[in-house]
Order: structure tokens, then sequence, then C-alpha cells
């Protein structure tokens, strides 16, 4: 993230290793964990993702037809994935 950003690290699972000082301090950095966001907040990073261009297809790691939902989330229940996806049709 920038100096002066935020960054939200969303849900549960997985390690990241942050370096107090170099990346949070030094660059006067906000890290906020939550563990849902809010209808809102989902909206406003729609946006967000779609105005700025952000490529999220490298976290995507699984997609699955909307028909396939229930396999999607017994996979998602292992938590043994990263991101999933669930497209229509």
């Amino acid at each position: 993230m920038r100096t002066w950003g935020t960054a939200c690290y969303v849900g549960e699972g997985g390690t990241v290793t942050i370096d107090v000082s170099a990346d949070m301090l030094r660059r006067q950095a906000t890290v906020i964990g939550s563990w849902t966001f809010s209808t809102n907040i989902q909206d406003e990073c729609t946006r967000f993702i779609a105005d700025n261009g952000v490529a999220v297809d490298r976290i995507i790691s699984d997609r699955w037809k909307l028909k396939d939902a229930a396999k999607a989330y017994a996979k998602f229940d292992k938590q043994q994935m990263g991101k999933g996806m669930l497209l229509p049709a």
C-alpha cells in the first residue's frame, strides 16, 4: 500500500508478514482487520476496483458456475483455497 494508505484484511486464513517499522510506521499506514464487509462497503470496493482497473484475476484461485455453488461452498468450508468466484450460467 502507498504512504498514508489503508489496507483491510477481510475474512480469515493464511499468513501475512508485516515489518511494522518499514511497512506501517514509516509509511503512516493504517491496517484494519474485519470479519466481513457490509453491503455498502462491498459496493464501494466494487466501484473502486472497476474505476481503478484493479487486476483481481491474480487473487481468484477458483471459479464455479452458479449451478455448482454447493461444490464451491463445500471447498470453501475446508479453508484450503484462496478467493473463489461464482459466475452466472
